[in-house]
This record gives structure tokens, sequence and C-alpha cells, in this order.
């Protein structure tokens, strides 16, 4: 009896290891306590999206080991795997800190500029790259290290398998995510997806030629697509 009661058990975990379910969650605040009200939750794995109400809380569709990403505007993204507990019992709280208190990790460094600076604070984290003063249009270009390649070590890190690909061109079909990039300009949600840096992102840009402009203003979605483009052009070349 008991090693039947333990064979059930075996059988209930693995088939709950492949089996999709609304899950619930409640996001608050790590330093308040609040519930975050339209955070979003987006299922890497399944690429289902799901929004917070007003009470913190958002349902989505998921197993167990699905890989959640949740951001909200001036807090830290966060990932969170679904586990076989929370699968389980259906629900679970999660914090999230807001980027008020990592204030310790933000380094600035000595810059030398003349004229005008123009900064959108959004995007202050995407990279930190130092400026040279040149005559080109726009007054200033970034100074790159001669003779290294940065997209070599990054194509490398995400070449893809069928299994990726595949998932890449699911993306392109999945309203609701895409929806929801083309609201975001934090690059945040493109890393997850590809599973790449912010700065390797910005890397990738400027070697393929997109203009500093387009890559701190695009939307997300725009800056996905040009990451995938850039990426297959180079591995055509290869």
């Amino acid at each position: 009896m008991r090693y039947f009661a333990v064979l059930l058990f075996i059988l209930f975990s693995v088939s709950s290891f492949g089996q999709e379910k609304n899950i619930k969650g409640i996001v608050y605040s790590e330093l308040s306590y609040h519930p975050e009200t339209k955070a979003n939750i987006v299922n890497l794995s399944s690429l289902k999206v799901a929004q917070t109400t007003s009470d913190g809380s958002f349902t989505i569709l998921a197993k167990v080991n699905d890989t959640l990403h949740i951001s909200s505007e001036g807090y830290r993204s966060l990932k969170i795997k679904v586990t076989n507990d929370w699968y389980k019992e259906g629900s679970m709280n999660i914090f999230i800190k807001d980027l008020s208190t990592m204030l310790d990790e933000v380094v600035i460094n000595t810059l030398k500029l003349t004229g005008i600076l123009s900064v959108d604070t959004r995007l202050i984290a995407l990279a930190d790259y130092p400026y040279y003063r040149d005559f080109t249009s726009t007054g200033f270009s970034a100074n790159y290290n001669s003779g290294l390649n940065p997209i070599n070590g990054i194509y490398n890190a995400i070449k893809r398998n069928s299994r990726e690909t595949k998932k890449i061109n699911q993306i392109r079909k999945e309203v609701e995510l895409i929806e929801l990039m083309k609201k975001k300009h934090d690059r945040e949600m493109v890393s997850a997806l590809l599973n790449v840096s912010k700065e390797d992102i910005v890397k990738v840009l400027q070697r393929c030629n997109h203009t500093e402009r387009f890559i701190y203003t695009a939307n997300d979605f725009q800056i996905f697509n040009a990451v995938n483009e850039c990426y297959d052009s180079y591995k055509i070349s290869k």
C-alpha cells in the first residue's frame, strides 16, 4: 500500500510538469508592501501575457518550470520560476524592488561635454559608453575599441537551434505581447525574450549601423525586430 501511494505521488508530480493551468500571483512593492497595479507579467515559456489589477493580483496560464517575467515602471524587473508548490496551491505572493532602493548600485562616470545635453532618463540604464567630440552631423560619436567586434561573442551567446528560432517566430504572432512591447522602452522584455543583456543589445545595433537616435528611442518591439534582423544578416554573412 505504501509503495502504491508513492507511485501515485510520482505519477501526479510527473503529470503536473506537462500540464498548463491558471495560476494566481499578487505583486507587492518590497519597500511599501502595497499591491502594485498594472505590473506586466509575461510567461517567457508560453509567451502568454497578464497584468495586475487594482489589488495587485494577476492570473496567467502556466505549468511547472515556466519562467515568468514581471516588470513595472519604477521597479526592478524580476524573473521567477513556477514551482511545483505554486502550481499545486495556485497562488503566490511576489515582491518587487523599487529602483529608488537600488541607488547603491549606480555608478556615475565623469563626463566632459560641451554644448547642450538632452537625456531621456528612462533609457539611462541601457548602456554607459564614452563619447568624444567629432564633426559628424550629431556632434558626438561612440568611442569604440578598435579591432574588437563584440558581435562575434554575442552571436555565439545567442546561437539558435530550431526550437529557439520557432519561439522567435511565435513571438511575432503574439498580438498581446507585441502590443505590450510597443509601449515599452526599457529593453527589459527584449533582453528577457532573447536572453541577451541590454548592453549587448546596444552593441549589436551599433555594429549593424543603427543610429543612436533609433537605439535609444525606438520601442521594444522595434528593437526586438532590429536585433533579430541584425543577427540574421550576420549569420548569413558568416
